[in-house]
C-alpha cells in the first residue's frame, strides 16, 4: 500500500511539476511578444572616419608616440587611403568587428615592444568603449623613430 501511495504522490508531483512549467513557458512567450514590439526597428552603423578619429585621439594619449605617414601606398592613393597613420577595416556581422592598422613614429629611447603594447591597448578599449564595436586586431607599424626637439634658445640670453 506504502508503494502505490508512494508512486501517486510522485506521478501527482511530475504533473504539478509540468503544468507549473507550461505556464512559466507560456508567460515567457509573453513576455517574448511584449518585447518585440517595444524594439524599435533599424541599424546603428558608425562611420570608419569616426572610428579612425578615436583611434587617432587613443594613439596621441600614449606617450612618445606620434602619428606617421603609412608610405609609398598611401601617397599613390592605392586601397585604402589612412588618416594621420590609422587605416580602420570594419567587417560587417553582429557585433560588427574592427581592425585597426596604425602607422606610428617612436621617440628615439623607448622600448619598442612596449609602446606597441600601449598603442594596442589604448585603440582597443577606445573603441570597444565608446562603439561597441568588438576590436579583432590592432595592427602596429613602426615607421620610424623621432627625436626630442631642442627648445629654441631665448634672443635675450647672450652665450659667453
Amino acid at each position: 500500500m506504502d508503494e502505490e501511495r508512494e508512486k501517486y504522490l510522485n506521478d501527482s508531483e511530475t504533473a504539478d511539476y509540468e503544468g507549473g512549467q507550461q505556464e512559466v513557458e507560456a508567460k515567457a512567450s509573453e513576455e517574448n511578444v511584449d518585447l518585440k514590439e517595444d524594439q524599435a526597428e533599424g541599424e546603428v552603423k558608425i562611420a570608419e572616419e569616426v572610428i579612425s578619429q578615436m583611434a587617432i585621439e587613443a594613439l596621441k594619449s600614449v606617450p612618445g608616440v606620434l602619428p606617421a605617414s603609412s608610405g609609398l601606398v598611401a601617397n599613390l592613393r592605392l586601397g585604402r587611403r589612412p588618416v594621420s597613420g590609422v587605416k580602420i577595416t570594419i567587417e560587417e556581422g553582429f557585433p560588427n568587428e574592427v581592425i585597426v592598422d596604425t602607422y606610428i613614429s617612436v621617440k628615439y629611447g623607448l622600448r619598442i615592444p612596449d609602446i606597441a603594447w600601449d598603442v594596442q591597448e589604448a585603440i582597443k578599449d577606445q573603441i570597444e568603449n565608446y562603439t561597441g564595436y568588438i576590436v579583432k586586431a590592432v595592427n602596429v607599424h613602426v615607421q620610424g623613430i623621432h627625436f626630442t626637439e631642442n627648445k629654441p634658445q631665448d634672443q635675450d640670453t647672450i652665450m659667453p
